[in-house]
């Protein structure tokens, strides 16, 4: 009986540490990556602010590449909002969808006189486990 349960557990520990591999070099690939791109938009700004102040004054050169700079910062951070107010609709149609799920197994709990007891309270314990996880994930983005 418990050669299935440990056929089990050797298949899942498998496939979690090829999974952990995989994400790790994802992890490392994708930080190569990102100094690559650091890099040219580095060496792009620079040829920028050298052919503007070829062309105008230094000042006028660092002054429009620095200002290119704070546009794309605050794109960035308009996105960053938006993306973040998506996320919370979606966490609270979710929370909704689960609540009815919840009110649903508890009439039928109701119906049923105690049969699928274990059924509900399974269900109880995935809905409350998920809105403690979102309260953490709201009080991480308030920080």
């Amino acid at each position: 009986m418990l050669t299935p349960i440990n056929a089990f557990v050797q298949l899942t520990a498998a496939d979690l540490q090829a999974r952990k591999r995989r994400w790790t070099s994802a992890a490392v690939l994708y930080a190569v990556a990102g100094a690559g791109l650091l890099f040219a938009v580095g060496f792009a700004a620079s040829a920028l602010a050298v052919w503007l102040a070829a062309t105008y004054d230094p000042i006028i050169a660092l002054a429009v590449t620095a200002c290119l700079f704070l546009a794309v910062a605050a794109l960035a951070l308009i996105l960053n909002t938006i993306l973040q107010r998506r996320a919370r609709r979606r966490s609270a149609r979710a929370s909704a969808v689960r609540g009815a799920a919840l009110a649903t197994a508890l009439v039928a709990l109701r119906r049923s006189r105690g049969t699928l007891l274990p059924v509900v309270a399974g269900i109880a314990g995935l809905t409350l486990a998920a809105r403690m996880a979102l309260d953490e994930d709201d009080d991480d983005h308030e920080a």
